[in-house]
């Protein structure tokens, strides 16, 4: 499902489908390369997360990561600072959308 998603929501919390807290949304960008946007997800003691929007829904005040908790700490580690390489897209959309479809 897409979802367009704007800075308003910076703040939402983000679960994982089995119910663990990831953290908040830091910040919502959009990738100059391709148009896709992506969610920073701050967790306090773990790197960020770098997630694509499409993958994620929105349910009242939170927001719906559809993988377990598990599988995200082995997700691609990105700088994040406003634009992905094409290395990073390349890799990110690799990890979710491969993952998303076997789920």
């Amino acid at each position: 499902m897409a979802v367009a998603l704007g800075l308003d929501l910076v703040g939402l919390v983000a679960v994982s489908r089995d119910g663990a807290k990831l953290g908040k949304l830091k910040d919502v960008f959009t990738d100059s390369e391709s148009s896709s946007e992506y969610l920073v997800i701050g967790r306090r003691l773990a790197r960020d997360l770098v997630i694509p929007a499409d993958v994620v829904e929105i349910q009242g005040e939170r927001i719906l990561v559809p993988f377990a908790s598990s599988f995200l700490n082995s997700a691609p580690a990105v700088k994040a600072k406003g634009a992905l390489s094409p290395e990073e897209h390349r890799r990110l959309e690799a990890f979710y959308h491969v993952s998303a479809a076997q789920n």
